[in-house]
């Protein structure tokens, strides 16, 4: 079998190996305007502190503005006056010193001489939803308020799309209840379930990998092989987001994102957020580090992508890493392991591992710092009309189907629904 190889790093290629144009990222991001500990201030401050370059909050139904402007207080979280007795957003002295570097903290941590960026009009969607059916827009100004249904992704992803908006689906294994019974995640009927929202909303890039510590949601990745086999045989990657989804100052660093720009704008973060121009990066990651993991010092990262797709080959490079593993629909096909940290390159022959590939690769790094992610390539051997006629489609209700339906009948979920309803 000969494949056809899609990079999604082919048009920033030339930008991998260069720092600069590595821009660390987190998407997902909570103060005490939504129910977070600390406040905008402290959370922006320890970003910086830890040498972020682009940072969103995106509040639990809470449209994020200029951090130097108050955030809309929503009467939810009236209680976080009375729990934590403090909000606050930066003054405009002070964003303007975040945005180009000049700031200075306390602790005065930072390294890097460029500054901290705000992406506003991000917003988590279903705000009061005991499920955690969770949703994060961006570029929009839609769903600031709402309670949200229970276990309903459509409406927001369908607000946002009309909004002109991208989004992603947050922590869904979690929803799932994956920390109880990880198979679920595995469940044909569940993928089936997360992958026809994704046909049907093209502005939803993908779901989130890697959050936080990694408990709940540790089979986010097993869910998102199951829709890279099921939706690239459509003509449709599905990108693997990570964000600390930080409620804390001391949750900030655990996961987040390395996306590689030719020069910071919102437009080009829009376009590297459509193009999967990203790597997800953790400090945890229980199923591929360990129970008892966590990352400290410098995380891997990728220095360099190349594809001849003639000798199908691909190679990565890398830095801060003693392994590099290959993934298809799943399972490590191959990998390449060091005694220490250092610098490490691994090339995968594509023709030697044809019986194991269905429709992608994608490759993971491993450090003493944590594990990074690239986005899943294509490997098109001429059987993607065959790989499709293969899905089968639900017949009964999934076991998630079966979970909301039980929620509902419920008393608890009869008044909730209830309540949101009028």
């Amino acid at each position: 079998m000969v494949f056809k190889i899609i990079n999604p790093y082919q048009t920033v290629t030339e930008f991998i190996g260069n720092p600069d144009n590595h821009y660390k990222t987190n998407l997902h991001t909570h103060s005490t305007y939504s129910d977070a500990n600390n406040t905008m201030t402290e959370m922006i401050e320890g970003f910086y502190d830890n040498d972020f370059d682009i940072l969103a909050f995106a509040e639990h139904g809470i449209v994020g503005k200029e951090w130097d402007k108050e955030p809309t207080r929503i009467p939810l979280y009236l209680f976080q006056l009375l729990w934590h007795g403090k909000r606050s957003h930066p003054s405009t002295e002070m964003y303007h010193a975040v945005l180009d570097g000049t700031y200075k903290t306390a602790a005065g941590l930072r390294t890097k001489k460029r500054g901290l960026q705000c992406v506003a009009d991000a917003i988590e969607a279903n705000m009061f939803t005991l499920m955690k059916n969770h949703v994060n827009g961006y570029f929009t100004n839609v769903y600031e308020g709402k309670c949200g249904k229970e276990n309903d992704f459509e409406i927001p992803l369908r607000l946002v799309e009309e909004s002109g908006g991208i989004s992603h689906i947050n922590h869904p294994t979690d929803w799932l209840g994956a920390y109880k019974d990880p198979e679920c995640a595995r469940v044909p009927e569940n993928i089936a379930y997360f992958a026809d929202l994704l046909r049907r909303y093209r502005s939803c890039m993908g779901i989130e990998v890697l959050n936080m510590f990694d408990r709940p949601n540790r089979s986010d990745r097993i869910l998102w092989d199951g829709l890279l086999r099921t939706l690239i045989p459509e003509g449709r990657n599905v990108w693997g987001f990570g964000n600390s989804d930080a409620h804390r100052v001391t949750e900030i660093d655990t996961a987040f994102m390395e996306f590689i720009l030719p020069e910071y704008s919102l437009a080009n973060l829009r376009n590297a957020m459509e193009s999967g121009h990203f790597f997800a990066i953790a400090r945890y990651a229980k199923n591929e580090l360990g129970e008892d993991f966590a990352g400290k010092g410098a995380y891997p990262v990728v220095t360099g992508i190349s594809v001849d797709e003639a000798a199908q080959k691909i190679t990565v490079s890398g830095e801060n890493c003693k392994a590099i593993e290959w993934i298809a629909d799943g399972e490590i096909i191959e990998s390449v392991t060091a005694d220490n940290d250092g610098v490490m390159t691994s090339v995968i022959d594509l023709s030697k591992h044809a019986d194991k590939i269905s429709c992608y690769v994608r490759c993971q790094l491993k450090g003493k710092g944590g594990i990074c992610m690239t986005q899943a390539f294509v490997c098109d051997g001429g059987n993607m009309e065959s790989l499709i006629l293969e899905q089968k489609p639900p017949v009964e209700l999934t076991p998630a189907e079966k979970r909301r339906q039980n929620f509902n009948n419920t008393r608890l979920g009869v008044i909730v629904n209830k309540i949101k309803n009028k």
